[in-house]
């Protein structure tokens, strides 16, 4: 008999990669009066808790997603963009993604899993006069 062992593919009780991602929607926007938001402007996530962070820009122009601090406190399972109706436009995965852009009308979505704690992360709009108008908001993970 030989000393080889033949592995097979076995999940881990903890295996993150096909966990059900809770999914929260963040509205990017602005208002009559030229304000500009996140909805929600605040976020509480848990370590080892896998989230799907919609990232829904329902309003005429260009939005970015910027939390280079949340993005170093978690793993990135992968970035999605779709249609519409649901069909795949890309499928981003692996790398340290700390902004995404999203045209106006669209959405992405960003699978994470946080695997560090911290408090009040920034989460902003880059874009000029963006952050300045009120695109602004924090992450805080337990």
């Amino acid at each position: 008999m030989s000393g080889l062992a033949f592995a097979s593919t076995v999940l881990a009780a903890g295996d993150l990669s096909r966990a059900d991602p809770t999914e929260i929607v963040i509205e990017m926007g602005s208002s009559d009066d030229g304000t500009m938001y996140f909805k929600p402007d605040h976020l509480d996530l848990e370590t080892g808790k896998a989230y799907n962070l919609v990232l829904r820009n329902v309003d005429e122009i260009v939005h970015e997603f910027s939390a280079s601090e949340l993005a170093l406190h978690s793993f990135t399972r992968k970035v999605e963009v779709t249609t519409e109706t649901d069909e795949m436009i890309a499928e981003i995965k692996g790398g340290n993604i700390t902004e995404i852009e999203i045209g106006a009308g669209h959405a992405v979505e960003w699978f994470i899993v946080p695997v560090q704690t911290g408090e009040d992360l920034p989460m902003e709009c880059l874009i000029e006069g963006h952050k300045e108008a009120g695109m602004v908001g924090t992450v805080t993970i337990r």
